[in-house]
């Protein structure tokens, strides 16, 4: 299967602001005034309770006075005034409003967005059930309940963006009822407008993928306005025979998909049962992951720090080159595992950033290729890992019962999952607690001892037993960057010494393999090494396992070895920086666990075929700068597959090794896996 790359990230990032000021408009250019702004409303302003009939539908509002919104009193850019009692000290607290629209065919609603200007509070009924409440206290409400506070300055011009059920539309005519309070008597003024707007639902985010599975995957995207959620998949874009259908109307669409079959292609389509938003052809596919254990190629794409596109042209641009020139790398070959390592979205993670440095810089990547993040503490400005809760958790679906393979963590923060023969395990370096028990190094997983995140570690890896094992987060233990990890802030919470010496030690008793983190902007990979718990100062000879580069020849030593294929305590590690995907800070570069640091923008590729590992920093040119590889269970380097050879040949030539590359070589993984 050959992913499309005819439309490079480049042409994305150029659509950055444009893509952002939609986000603020409740509705596309294309909708529908059910009800338009500055239309006339029938009201009463004689201070009454109305009780509740006056909001239903069959009550006869015949005997009220009408006029044209914006009605109100004592701004003076009033259509219609409206009146609030003899007294200016003691001033109707309520004012009612009503509005009957006609609908035909409430099928044809695709979404219901309602824009609508108050002072001070409002409370909003479409036939005679409650849609929405601004700025008003909660319970039971009648003319006398003030609104919550007082509305000024700019707010009192400002149209709040509200998406309503279309199902609650009715075939024929429908009233929409507000009833307008002040926050006190003596209020100034009060203003009323509104605007009910029906289009068919337009793509904000995605579709992108979540959460694969042998049998199982998420698509989740957003609409601007709410509608049911449906995709629609099957072998081939024409032919998406299977549907599953998520009936209440949402803008946040997330939709599993089961019962599919292991390592196997599929095409979809989003949208709704009578719309099609997006998918139905080549470039929207998934494939499913092997069954656990299966020793097959797997390609993992790991990006650091990568979130520049939200705050500044430059690291946009940045970015989207280093995408660029791994799809370059990549030609035809499909991305099993896509890595997030942190600091997805500048500055402080909001909703707007992750859809600028995300959704709008990697959309063709993400609607083809299952996405894993990690947390990094730029998130932290508006998400928290405690309640799970703001952009990084509301954007992405992780598994949090074990469904994904590994050991059930209960929290969308830290996780684990499995891919062929290889076990990822997820760890939030900065907002969760990072307590373990007393010495760490030596009283290593004692039952139950530790924070909720050590003790879910140990249990994880003590559940599995894969080949494989890769870590990845966002603070790195070892790093002589743009941070060092011997030197933190005081304000930093110690996260990347907490991480060296209360994590490390778990993940080397049962053998990780591979860690990948950021944080720091540059490239840093260590040698082959073991048990280094402390201070750079602290790295000695018995703590390195090789200490060669790694790299396979012709141009390098031999690669790393480890005799256990699967998972054996203390036969080496490898540690790497991968935080320059937008963004490179320099540093010095130079800790001693290191075998190669460089001062690039890039990423890494990470090719698992059985037995054997093979790791290629690309920089944002498509240069391989590093190339490096792992072998476990047998001393003699194992012969090539002939993916690996036609990746190792791209590498060597990129290095200028070689004064030839054939392409020949360039197999398809899907081809692989047919064979198989």
């Amino acid at each position: 299967m050959r992913r499309t790359t005819a439309s490079s990230t480049s042409a994305h990032a150029a659509t950055i602001a444009a893509s952002l000021a939609l986000l603020a408009l409740a509705a596309p250019a294309a909708a529908v005034g059910l009800i338009p702004r500055g239309a006339t409303w029938r009201y009463l302003d004689n201070g009454t309770d109305q009780g509740a009939a006056w909001k239903e539908v069959v009550f006869v509002d015949s005997g009220w006075p009408t006029g044209r919104a914006q009605l109100g009193y004592g701004d003076g850019d009033e259509d219609t005034p409206v009146g609030f009692g003899g007294n200016a000290s003691n001033k109707f607290i309520t004012t009612y409003f009503r509005h009957t629209f006609n609908v035909a065919d409430p099928g044809t609603l695709m979404g219901l967005a309602l824009r609508l200007l108050r002072d001070d509070g409002a409370v909003v009924y479409l036939n005679g059930a409650e849609v929405h409440r601004s700025n008003m206290p909660a319970g039971p409400i009648d003319s006398l309940t003030t609104a919550s506070s007082a509305i000024g300055g700019a707010d009192e011009d400002a149209f709040l963006d509200v998406v309503l059920d279309p199902g609650d539309v009715v075939t024929g005519d429908n009233v929409l009822a507000v009833e307008i309070h002040q926050s006190g008597p003596t209020s100034s003024d009060i203003s009323f407008d509104l605007e009910l707007l029906t289009a068919p639902a337009v793509l904000v985010r995605g579709p992108y993928l979540q959460v694969g599975t042998p049998d199982s995957v998420v698509v989740r995207w957003r609409s601007d306005l709410a509608t049911e959620s449906r995709v629609s998949f099957g072998p081939a874009p024409g032919d998406l025979s299977t549907t599953v259908t998520e009936p209440g109307p949402t803008t946040e669409h997330e939709v599993e998909i089961t019962g599919l079959a292991a390592s196997t292609p599929y095409y979809y389509s989003v949208g709704t049962s009578s719309v099609t938003l997006a998918g139905g052809d080549l470039d929207h596919f998934f494939v499913t992951s092997p069954p656990p254990g299966t020793r097959q190629p797997i390609r993992i794409w790991a990006i650091g720090d990568s979130g520049q596109c939200a705050v500044s042209q430059a690291g946009c641009n940045d970015a989207t080159a280093v995408a660029d020139a791994y799809l370059d790398f990549a030609g035809g070959d499909i991305t099993d595992v896509w890595l997030m390592l942190g600091d997805n979205a500048y500055n402080i993670g909001t909703d707007n950033q992750y859809t600028a440095a995300v959704f709008d810089t990697y959309p063709h990547i993400l609607r083809n290729t299952l996405l894993w993040p990690s947390p990094g503490n730029h998130e932290f400005g508006a998400s928290d890992s405690p309640t799970q809760s703001g952009p990084y958790y509301e954007s992405f679906t992780m598994p949090t019962a074990g469904q994904a393979g590994g050991w059930p963590s209960g929290t969308e923060a830290y996780y684990s999952f499995d891919v062929g023969n290889i076990h990822f395990v997820a760890l939030d370096s900065h907002d969760t607690d990072r307590t373990a028990p007393a010495n760490p190094t030596t009283n290593i997983c004692p039952g139950g001892q530790g924070g909720a995140m050590y003790q879910w570690l140990c249990a994880d890896l003590a559940a599995t037993n894969q080949d494989w094992v890769i870590a990845f987060w966002h603070h790195p233990p070892y790093t002589r960057g743009s941070h060092n990890s011997d030197n933190e802030p005081a304000d930093s919470g110690g996260r990347m010494q907490n991480l060296r010496e209360r994590f490390l030690p778990v993940l080397e008793q049962f053998g990780v393999d591979l860690t990948l983190t950021g944080h720091s902007h540059s490239y840093e990979r260590s040698m082959l090494i073991d048990g280094h718990y402390g201070l750079s100062n602290t790295f000695g000879p018995e703590h390195i396992v090789d200490g060669g580069d790694g790299t396979p020849a012709p141009g390098g030593g031999d690669p790393y070895w480890k005799p256990t294929l699967g998972m054996a305590p203390h036969e080496g590690s490898v540690y790497s920086v991968v935080g320059s995907s937008s963004k490179i800070s320099g540093g010095f570069l130079n800790h001693p666990v290191m075998a190669v640091s460089i001062n690039e923008l890039g990423s890494l590729v990470v090719d698992v075929d059985s037995d054997r590992l093979d790791a290629y920093w690309i920089n944002d040119t498509g240069t391989v700068r590093d190339h490096y590889r792992i072998t476990k269970g047998q001393a003699a380097v194992p012969s090539l597959s002939p993916r690996a050879l036609a990746t190792t040949a791209a590498a060597l030539l990129l290095c200028g090794l070689l004064a030839l590359r054939t392409r020949a070589l360039r197999i398809s993984r899907v081809a692989l896996r047919s064979e198989s």
